[in-house]
């Protein structure tokens, strides 16, 4: 997991990714993506697009705009990285069922 940080000591402003632990980080906003995309990073675990294409039933191109939206949605530069954000926060990428807002 990436977190962005500011240059220690640097006053360009420049950011750079620095590693952390999974305990450090907080999920990210995976309410930013469509119930496709979510599908689709879910799938993402290192398939190539043109098999998620199939077994998703659309396009490769579709596959990868989806993989597009969602590697900027989420702010990670692969979709491999993406993957990585999706096995670390399933919970947060699964939709909530039907009627489980409304029971708690």
């Amino acid at each position: 997991m990436y977190v962005r940080q500011r240059g220690m000591g640097s006053d360009s402003g420049e950011t750079r990714r620095t590693m952390v632990g999974k305990k450090d980080c907080l999920a990210p906003d995976f309410s930013l993506l469509t119930d496709r995309e979510r599908e689709v990073l879910l799938l993402a675990t290192g398939e190539q697009n043109r098999i998620l294409a199939r077994e998703l039933g659309i396009s490769e191109r579709t596959v990868r705009a989806h993989i597009t939206n969602l590697t900027r949605k989420l702010d990670v530069r692969s979709k491999m990285e993406a993957a990585l954000l999706a096995n670390l926060h399933t919970d947060a990428v699964l939709p909530e069922p039907e009627g489980a807002a409304e029971a708690g």
